[in-house]
């Protein structure tokens, strides 16, 4: 076995927290941070290399067990189920070696297949509780076989699954077992969850239903579910209950041993998905993906444990939490590295320390409503190795209601408004444009030009131009993509961008497309994505201009007028392969979100050799526009500019990009030119889907093809901006056209004069 490396990650390297240093020309105290009692601080132990899957974690008489995955062979991806033990600081993992899964494999003689360990529970005796599933099958593979090992697959025998409960001692020997093969009358069933209440009854979970055993496996009674069955929590009395969903609404429910039935009902905060055994004060515990909280036993009320960015702690492959009895929070993560797709588990052991304790660094604030993962994950390892500053995220999601999603974005601009402003803003789902006209955030061409390594040609300078506001660069973003509509030049034109003249001539002249942009878009639709897309050719927030009565926006409606209200999903229609729509004509157009070079030799084989980036059609002829992802900016009143550079600049080098921007194009220049050489160089071996089912091979990008992908970058113009008041105001002003009960140019009015209305509110 090898041996684990345990990671104490040093407290000057973890929770790196002071006051933020005001700067003078800020009178105002950073309300957006305050100075915590206690933090809690994370002991990182890494799980051998050959361990996938680490699951069923359980602490007991200080000693925690847990299953795995062992891989015996990666090549074959040959791997066996063990179980562990470790000890409570993380060290000494060892097999539990009188674990053995022949018994259960000894009805399925010369059979093939593998056992899954379920569940692992521990009862108040200190015995392991597991339950087990095994698929097997057979090759009757003839004496005369002489194929290839792929032949060989010609001859499987499906010989079922079987499904297990078993009592095992500390060392994993059985004690005892019960069969659950047979214990639901669907034909195909799975043990969903499993768990042991403080007397030691048993409760198995299938997809509906729920069957509970007696100590001596002894079934009792049956609840049917109905809807699903998650998760069988053991609650803090000894007790079980049921998680997951009854009559569509999802819920926590107490198990009445005692009466056979169902017990009380337990409220949950909306957020809570994903829960998980409490402790202590805590009834459970559950992550919305910002914060670990409790349910409070007394109160019912949710209560905050800890944030995970602010323990240095990534959430993206979190499980198996929970909250250990000395009080420290216990969790797993799983890991995947994606310049090697290798796969490697970690375990987190986070201890309460007083914060006056810790080391001392700048803390700088940034607000966000639902932080992009990448963004989460860069923050998390910037703060683990920055020597001077500290991010604290205050992320505004986390408001968010089940009535009112967006209540996060509603609380964090009225407190900006009422001059609570963060150093800096995430702003991919914020009021961007808002901000920049009231003169909230900074323009960032300063700090660029003054920055030691870094200059504007350093980037894609056409990409960052056409995120300007008024000639300011008020976010920066680390990748980019393009949202066009793609034609055959022979069809549409050769030369991209077209007004809404143009663009109904080319319908015109195609009498034969019934669908010109496919079948999927209804009126509001088109209509949405086309004003989204093109948001800026109807209002300058930087001049309060707005332009909604134009002819092109008139002509814009009357053509989303000949959408479907909705779309039909029993039409047959809607299983036609868009590449044959094409080919027949009645498809002309398409929507194309270009994001790196291999989606241009997909729509060049659908357009039959050649396309054009025609762009949405509007007045400025040029409808071709940036998507950006997140955004960051900083803000005038943040208590230390410099320093909130030096957390942008560090999403911009070349060395974070080549590493973490994959499924875009990069915005430093030196990174983007990266990408070209790779998709230029030979790429034999590499194919790309093609319709339903076929596939095609990927060749190298050509020269020409660079060419046309260029000049679309260096002509882009505008940032894809969704604001969703003003979609709103515009939608609603659309009903009675939609419905007939007004036309276009008087819809055009109105919606003038009411998006006026907004913007002049909002400037």
């Amino acid at each position: 076995m090898k041996k684990t490396a345990l990671r104490l990650i040093a407290a000057s390297m973890v929770m790196i927290l002071l006051i933020p240093v005001l700067a003078g020309c800020r009178g105002d105290t950073n309300t957006f941070y305050e100075q915590p009692e206690y933090v809690y601080i994370p002991d990182f132990i890494d799980f051998p290399d050959n361990f996938v899957d680490v699951r069923n974690l359980v602490f007991v008489d200080d000693v925690f067990y847990f299953s795995a995955y062992v891989i015996r062979d990666r090549e074959t991806w040959d791997a066996e189920t063990k179980i562990f033990s470790m000890n409570a600081d993380g060290t000494n993992i060892a097999e539990l070696v009188n674990y053995d899964t022949s018994g259960i494999q000894t009805e399925f003689e010369d059979a093939e297949g593998n056992i899954h360990i379920m569940s692992l529970n521990v009862d108040n005796e200190g015995n392991l509780w597991i339950a087990e599933s095994g698929y097997f099958y057979r090759l009757n593979v003839p004496e005369d076989f002489d194929g290839d090992e792929w032949d060989m697959w010609n001859y499987w025998e499906d010989l079922g699954n079987i499904m297990v409960v078993r009592k095992l001692d500390r060392t994993g020997a059985e004690i005892s077992s019960i069969n659950i093969s047979n214990l639901s009358n669907e034909e195909y069933f799975y043990v969903n969850a499993f768990n042991v209440d403080g007397a030691g009854n048993l409760y198995v979970g299938t997809d509906r239903e729920i069957y509970v055993f007696n100590n001596e496996g002894n079934m009792q009674f049956k609840i049917d579910v109905n809807d699903w069955v998650d998760q069988l929590i053991r609650m803090p009395d000894g007790s079980v209950a049921f998680f997951g969903w009854i009559e569509g609404n999802r819920a926590l429910r107490s198990i009445d041993y005692a009466s056979n039935g169902w017990g009380e009902l337990i409220d949950l905060p909306y957020n809570a998905y994903q829960i998980y055994p409490g402790g202590g004060d805590y009834l459970v515990v559950f992550s919305d993906g910002i914060n670990l909280n409790g349910v409070d036993v007394e109160t019912g009320e949710s209560v905050r444990v800890l944030n995970w960015i602010e323990s240095n702690v990534l959430v993206n492959g979190l499980g198996n939490v929970s909250i250990l009895p000395d009080g420290r929070v216990v969790c797993t993560n799983e890991q995947w590295d994606r310049s090697t797709g290798d796969q490697s588990y970690e375990m987190i052991i986070l201890r309460k320390v007083p914060f006056k304790e810790l080391p001392q660094r700048t803390v700088l604030t940034l607000a966000t409503v639902w932080l992009d993962w990448e963004l989460r994950n860069h923050i998390v390892y910037y703060n683990r190795a920055n020597q001077n500053y500290r991010i604290h995220v205050i992320d505004y999601a986390e408001y968010a209601t089940e009535d009112d999603w967006r209540a996060g974005i509603t609380k964090l601009s009225a407190e900006i408004i009422s001059g609570n402003v963060p150093d800096m803003l995430d702003v991919s789902n914020l009021p961007f444009k808002q901000y920049v006209a009231r003169g909230l955030l900074e323009d960032l061409y300063p700090l660029i030009d003054s920055d030691p390594e870094l200059s504007r040609s350093s980037f894609m300078e056409s990409v960052f131009r056409a995120a300007e506001m008024d000639g300011g660069l008020y976010r920066i973003f680390p990748s980019f993509g393009i949202n066009t509509l793609i034609g055959h030049p022979s069809v549409v034109g050769p030369g991209m961008g077209w007004n809404m003249e143009e663009f109904k001539a080319v319908l015109d002249a195609n009498p034969q497309a019934d669908m010109p942009m496919g079948r999927w878009l209804t009126k509001e639709s088109f209509l949405q994505t086309a004003i989204w897309l093109n948001i800026d050719d109807y209002v300058d927030w930087a001049t309060g201009e707005v332009r909604f009565d134009s002819r092109d926006f008139v002509q814009l409606l009357e053509f989303a007028n000949t959408f479907p209200a909705e779309f039909d999903y029993s039409d047959d229609m809607g299983f036609i392969d868009e590449n044959e729509l094409i080919a027949t004509g009645r498809q002309i157009m398409s929507q194309m979100w270009l994001s790196d070079f291999n989606n241009l030799q997909w729509q060049r084989l659908a357009y039959g050799g050649d396309i054009v980036f025609k762009g949405f059609p509007n007045e400025s002829r040029n409808g071709n526009t940036l998507d950006v992802g997140a955004g960051l900016a900083i803000t005038t009143r943040s208590s230390d500019k410099d320093g909130s550079w030096q957390f942008l600049r560090s999403i911009l080098t070349e060395d974070w990009q080549k590493s973490n921007v994959q499924w875009r194009f990069p915005t430093n220049r030196a990174a983007f030119d990266m990408r070209v050489e790779e998709a230029m160089a030979e790429t034999e071996g590499h194919y790309i889907s093609w319709g339903w089912g076929d596939a095609v091979e990927l060749k190298p990008l050509s020269q020409e093809d660079l060419d046309q992908i260029m000049l679309l970058i260096d002509t882009v113009a505008g940032i894809a901006s969704y604001d969703e008041a003003l979609m709103n105001i515009i939608m609603e002003s659309t009903s009675d056209f939609f419905n007939g009960r007004r036309d276009a140019p008087g819809t055009a009015r109105v919606i003038q004069d009411r998006v006026s209305t907004y913007v002049s509110e909002q400037s």
